[in-house]
């Protein structure tokens, strides 16, 4: 049970394994299947027969807690299942977090062939309120109760219901079309970068996870939609994210294999079709006609670039979707 213990997932490993008991076989299946990824992780050979086949008992087990999770959601929930619900729910998406198929940058999103559920553990936001709205951990009698009111989605803090546009260098404000006035709900990008520049001066470690898994948490379906077309500026806010998070306490290997993995995915998808970050950076600029100092750059013919002659310089513009331009 050490090797799950997290403040966002097993604030008490003995109280944890208590759940595990015969009447929560889904849980037990769930703590199994991490197990059994984590097994997966250590293994110095990532591609080997053994990493393999750890990997292929850890979805085993996954399938068949998800069929009995599954079950049980089904049917009216007795009081006492429902701290079990909230740990194997949160089991879940931590699983769901830490399996990606390859250890090759070259072979994962969005890099890889497209597939369906390419995406998928970025749902870990949804899945928490669902769970949330069953299992309720802020409830006084869950042994999750000072977790549970600290994670309280519903509970948003200042910074979200009135973030400050100074905090923005006048830079990103640019990038992500953020103007005075512009709430979190006005402008698509302005929660996620807050979330991700929240976390600047922070090293990832058990007592500040918290911080950097709001990043997923207060995840939009709507951002994640540009994510799954790979809008280069959604895709630009996750990169920074996965690097703030790849730095962080190695126990916390859930999170980093992603981060380390994916990350690298992303700078090479952005050096491929946008020129990396600074030549996304610099694109943009042109788009808006703002030069580096702040100056409006006209243009020869007195208007601005048109934008979509601008995008058509950068490599790849045919065959990628059309970036967002407001």
């Amino acid at each position: 049970m050490h090797r799950l213990h997290c403040k966002l997932i097993t604030p008490h490993p003995r109280r944890l394994l208590y759940l595990t008991q015969p009447q929560h076989p889904f849980l037990m299946h769930m703590v199994l299947s991490l197990t059994l990824l984590h097994d997966a992780h250590l293994c110095t050979t990532p591609s080997s027969n053994l990493t393999l086949s750890l990997q292929k008992a850890a979805l085993t087990h996954w399938n068949t807690a998800t069929t009995l999770f599954n079950a049980l959601l089904s049917r009216p929930i007795a009081p006492s299942h429902r701290d079990a619900i909230w740990a194997t729910g949160a089991l879940l998406g931590t699983a769901s977090m830490a399996y990606i198929e390859s250890s090759d940058p070259h072979s994962a999103w969005p890099l890889k062939r497209p597939d369906p559920n390419d995406l998928n553990w970025l749902k870990l936001s949804e899945g928490k309120r669902a769970v949330w709205q069953i299992a309720d951990p802020s409830r006084p009698e869950s042994i999750f109760h000072a977790l549970g009111k600290s994670m309280n989605h519903l509970q948003q803090p200042e910074w979200v219901l009135h973030p400050d546009l100074a905090s923005v260098p006048e830079r990103l404000a640019r990038l992500f079309d953020i103007k005075a006035g512009d709430s979190v709900e006005s402008n698509i990008y302005y929660l996620p970068l807050l979330c991700v520049q929240r976390t600047q001066a922070l090293t990832l470690t058990q007592e500040l996870v918290l911080p950097f898994i709001r990043f997923l948490l207060y995840m939009t379906p709507a951002f994640r939609g540009l994510l799954e077309v790979k809008d280069p500026r959604a895709m630009l806010l996750l990169l920074w994210w996965f690097r703030r998070v790849e730095g962080g306490n190695a126990d916390l290997w859930w999170m980093t294999r992603r981060a380390k993995i994916e990350g690298r995915a992303i700078e090479i998808w952005l050096e491929r079709w946008y020129g990396g970050e600074e030549g996304l950076l610099r694109m943009f600029e042109r788009v808006r006609g703002g030069a580096a100092g702040g100056e409006v750059d006209f243009g020869h013919g007195g208007g601005g670039e048109d934008p979509a002659s601008v995008l058509r310089e950068c490599p790849g513009w045919a065959k990628e979707r059309p970036v967002f331009v407001q």
